[in-house]
């Protein structure tokens, strides 16, 4: 088949895509090139990272290339990838990780800023990845970030909790009530579980006459990411217990929130305490002098 000019240039200018694509993106070797004093690598791995022609996975390991080198020159392309729009989220979990790597604190706005439009999605990676690398970043902005994440798990837990139906007398957690339940005889609607909604004793079919499935189970990710958002404050040590003060002072809480803020504040305080007492002993260690204990 004889190919038109057109046709062949279209033909030509794929190939010499391809060979240029194919022939600058191993990524590995850009690194190891840039280790051993080719500065250029760094400039070639920031634009892989900025270019969506290039394959995702490609920009992914040059995200994390980025992040194993550690240098400020690759905060900005990595801030740019939390600010994009794809609905893929393993590029922005790998740029987080790796702004967390190169330690700027320029990174912890943007990231809080992607924590916000990951709120209520189905995929809570963003959230599990991101809260730590808070705690890693550090500083005052990062504190107040995470003091506010743990007030809204905490608003969530709560509205959570009185969702649920206790019992008048027992005050246990009510279930649904089956057919079989003799308080329940018929004369009040029954909460079948297989569709969770009332029914009058019939068989609940859908719209095209079949039995409807059980509900999937709705998974709460809120304790776990309470839990993390704890544990990234106690990272981020003192600048921490400021914000915490700030906020007692400042904001309506919770009796369970205000517990639980005063305990971080005492956790941060013997953290503290052993990191002094681990720098005392290295110092101590380095000048030879003897132990005064």
């Amino acid at each position: 088949m004889v190919m038109g000019p057109a046709s062949f240039a279209r033909v030509v200018m794929a190939l010499l895509a391809a060979v240029v694509l194919g022939g600058c993106t191993n990524v590995a070797r850009m690194q190891r090139a840039y280790e051993e004093g080719d500065d250029s690598q760094l400039t070639r791995l920031i634009e892989i990272v900025s270019r969506p022609d290039y394959p995702y996975a490609t920009r992914k390991s040059a995200a994390m290339a980025l992040g194993e080198i550690g240098d400020d020159r690759g905060a900005p392309v990595l801030m740019g990838v939390l600010g994009g729009y794809d609905r893929r989220t393993t590029l922005k979990t790998e740029a987080i990780i790796a702004l967390g790597k190169i330690g700027n604190l320029i990174a912890v706005e943007p990231i809080g800023r992607l924590m916000d439009r990951s709120l209520g999605e189905s995929n809570s990676d963003m959230l599990v990845v991101a809260m730590p690398v808070l705690g890693q970043l550090g500083g005052a902005k990062a504190a107040e970030m995470l003091v506010n994440a743990l007030m809204y798990f905490d608003a969530l837990m709560v509205r959570s909790e009185r969702a649920v139906r206790r019992g008048v007398f027992s005050g246990e957690r009510q279930i649904y009530r089956t057919r079989g339940d003799s308080t329940r005889d018929g004369a009040f609607p029954v909460l079948d579980p297989s569709v969770g909604g009332p029914t009058q004793g019939r068989r609940t079919e859908s719209l095209f006459g079949t039995q409807l499935p059980p509900p999937s189970p709705r998974s709460d990710d809120t304790p776990k990411h309470r839990l993390l958002a704890h544990a990234s404050l106690v990272k981020v040590g003192m600048p921490a217990i400021a914000a915490i003060e700030r906020h007692l002072a400042t904001r309506e809480t919770t009796v369970t929130l205000k517990t639980e803020l005063l305990a971080l504040v005492e956790e941060i305080l013997v953290e503290e305490i052993q990191v002094e007492k681990i720098r005392s002993e290295e110092i101590r260690l380095q000048h030879g002098t003897p132990d005064g204990s």
